[in-house]
């Protein structure tokens, strides 16, 4: 197998019904693994916890590797990722700004809050 991309960034559109006024990312590196729709709704990112991992890991046939963690990203369905520690963050920027990682970094009038999931 081969992969040329190890990357999967997620936004949460702050102009759906959600009622929040901020656009909300996540940014997952090393990825590992990936199971989801393509359009996601109603994100709930959390770690799994070591049963919920070793579950999915062998309905899923994956070898367990102290380097990655399992994300989940759904309350109600088994989407998850399989990365590096994910990075977050919420900022005053549209659908259509450029990501927060890239382009604004830094930037404390645009960005609110950033942060990792430990």
């Amino acid at each position: 197998m081969s992969r040329t991309h190890t990357q999967v960034w997620l936004q949460a559109d702050p102009a759906s019904s959600s009622g929040h006024e901020h656009r909300l990312e996540v940014l997952f590196q090393n990825v590992q693994y990936l199971c989801m729709p393509f359009v996601l709704r109603g994100l709930s990112l959390r770690r799994a916890t070591a049963e919920q991992a070793a579950r999915l890991g062998e309905l899923h046939g994956l070898e367990s590797d102290p380097r990655w963690d399992l994300y989940l990203l759904s309350r109600s369905d088994d989407w998850f990722v399989v990365s590096a520690t994910p990075i977050w963050a919420e900022a005053k920027l549209s659908y259509r700004d450029e990501p927060v990682f890239w382009s604004y970094s830094g930037r404390e009038d645009v960005v609110v809050s950033i942060g990792t999931l430990e």
